[in-house]
């Protein structure tokens, strides 16, 4: 079996094992209130980060990586990125197809993030948003996180949103935390680091307050800085 059909039975076994566990509606704004303000503050971390950034809106290339069904995409588009030059891959076929039902004029691919179709230093900005929590496999989260490098352009800003805590005794899991970040995307010899912004609480701790005492949480976070397990944190690919 080719490496790319190995990593789609991979990851369609982790989601449908996840399905099971959690539950289709663990993640659903409508039915869950415990998802809301989890959302919120992940949406926040990243426009903090967009912010420190400042892309022009009208002109900026983004690429996001592992997009799912579009949802990080569709924060760029309601911050008025041009849709033209929004991008995404994703290796999960079905989850292209709602991607591209909702948001017909973006270009979105079913690709392999390890072996991206484009050309070295093609985006200002390339996205990840909770991917490399579910990549346990070191070589693959290593290719994938050089592909992002490579086709980022000089000076280009890498944007990864994702849970720097795993969960214990879960090995399906692994946290990009500061060490990891440094060894996939060869920090300070192909990257810089620019800074890091706090989102989501940690599971326990923000889905209940989201739930029974949402007018608490941003309280919560500012007090207990280290209770917030999701981040955006910002690299900048070396000139």
């Amino acid at each position: 079996m080719e490496t790319t059909e190995v990593t789609r039975t991979a990851v369609a076994e982790y989601y449908k094992d996840y399905d099971a566990r959690k539950g289709a509606a663990r993640n659903d704004l409508l039915s869950n209130p415990e998802v809301l303000f989890q959302v919120l503050a992940a949406d926040a971390s990243r426009v903090s980060a967009l912010r420190f950034i400042r892309p022009d809106p009208s002109r900026t290339r983004v690429l996001d990586v592992g997009c799912g069904d579009g949802a990080s995409l569709m924060l760029f588009l309601r911050l008025g990125f041009d849709p033209g030059n929004l991008y995404g891959v994703d290796i999960r076929t079905e989850q292209i197809r709602l991607a591209q039902a909702k948001l017909p004029s973006l270009h979105l691919e079913c690709g392999d993030a390890s072996r991206l179709g484009f050309p070295d230093d093609t985006f200002d900005i390339v996205h990840e948003s909770m991917m490399f929590l579910q990549l346990t496999d070191p070589d693959l989260s290593r290719r994938i996180a050089q592909e992002m490098v490579r086709v980022a352009k000089p000076g280009a800003y890498l944007v990864l949103s994702d849970w720097r805590y795993g969960k214990p005794g879960r090995s399906e899991f692994k946290a990009l935390n500061k060490e990891r970040i440094a060894r996939l995307f060869d920090l300070n010899n192909q990257t810089t680091f620019c800074r890091v912004f706090r989102g989501s609480l940690i599971p326990p701790i923000g889905r209940y307050l989201s739930k029974y005492l949402p007018w608490s949480y941003f309280l919560v976070r500012a007090l207990m800085p280290a209770a917030a397990g999701q981040v955006t944190t910002v690299l900048r690919k070396r000139c």
